[in-house]
């Protein structure tokens, strides 16, 4: 790979440079960095839509009996069970798939940092196999300890979110364990948390913008379709609209939006990641792009 085209991760940045490397990486990385990913992940992301579709499909007819019987009180029977699959499918598919979404990115990144910007499809291939349980492990344990956090005072549980957000990058970059990988956020963490909270409030806010953005054709589409039932007083067929294939397709796009959405968070933390590593302990590179100045 060209020098000039080379993203050097290894390097102190601040939110602006984070935000415009991570373009330049995917700018220059986008076709091998999303095809490997979609070599990995591509059957279980499917599966992952296709579930929330599903689940959409059938809560909306049960909510909309919930309704009906808020409103009339008439006798309904509500067949919870019902909704059992699409939301054990639903919660299990996106699981894996994010899973392996995540360590398939980190594991690319680790391999185009590790090799120069070239990277070995085999080798990022077998860590991702490698960490996928340990991430699964990892991603259960940090979800009850910030839910606790959360549970008992709003605060610990923000402080602890961000401090372990970083968890998942000392467990593939520096291949720790699950609960070395969480005990040493703590320390690495530290004296950087509040820079490392701005970044990530001001990332999570324009994915949030833009995904807010990736919904309006669905939610647009589904507006004027129910605008256009109830003027024609069809308001007995409004819950077709959620098994509408133009709405259903509408959906499902946002939620495939949202998966590439998340993986740009995923290169944002990394540089985090790299930055607070390399302000702790200047890597050779750092030093040589010092002198060089």
């Amino acid at each position: 790979m060209e020098e000039q085209n080379f993203v050097n991760f290894k390097k102190v940045r601040g939110l602006g440079d984070m935000l415009s490397d991570t373009f330049k990486f995917l700018s220059v990385e986008w076709k091998p960095f999303f095809g490997t990913i979609l070599k990995i992940a591509i059957v279980p992301v499917l599966i992952a839509v296709c579930f929330a579709l599903y689940f959409v499909m059938s809560f909306m007819p049960m909510y909309a009996d919930l309704l009906q019987f808020s409103q009339y009180e008439n006798d309904i029977n509500f067949n919870f069970s019902q909704l059992l699959i699409p939301f054990i499918g639903f919660i299990f598919a996106y699981l894996v798939a994010y899973a392996l979404v995540t360590v398939a990115s980190l594991s690319y990144i680790k391999s185009y940092v590790e090799n120069k910007g070239t990277v070995n499809y085999k080798e990022v291939q077998k860590l991702s196999k490698e960490n996928f349980w340990s991430y699964v492990g990892l991603f259960f344990l940090v979800g009850i300890i910030v839910g606790f956090g959360l549970l008992f005072c709003f605060v610990p549980g923000i402080y602890l979110g961000v401090v372990l957000s970083l968890s998942i990058c000392l467990l593939i970059f520096q291949n720790k364990g699950v609960f070395d990988a969480i005990n040493d956020s703590f320390g690495f963490i530290k004296e950087h948390w509040w820079e490392t909270f701005g970044i990530l409030i001001v990332v999570q806010i324009l994915i949030g913008v833009v995904g807010y953005v990736v919904n309006l054709p669905a939610t647009m589409y589904m507006g004027t379709d129910m605008a256009l039932m109830i003027q024609n007083q069809e308001t007995a067929d409004l819950i077709s609209i959620f098994s509408d294939p133009v709405y259903l397709g509408f959906l499902g796009f946002a939620y495939l939006a949202k998966f590439v959405l998340y993986i740009l968070s995923i290169i944002v933390t990394v540089f985090i990641y790299f930055d607070i590593k390399e302000q702790r302990n200047p890597s050779s590179d750092m030093i040589n792009e010092i002198g060089v100045r």
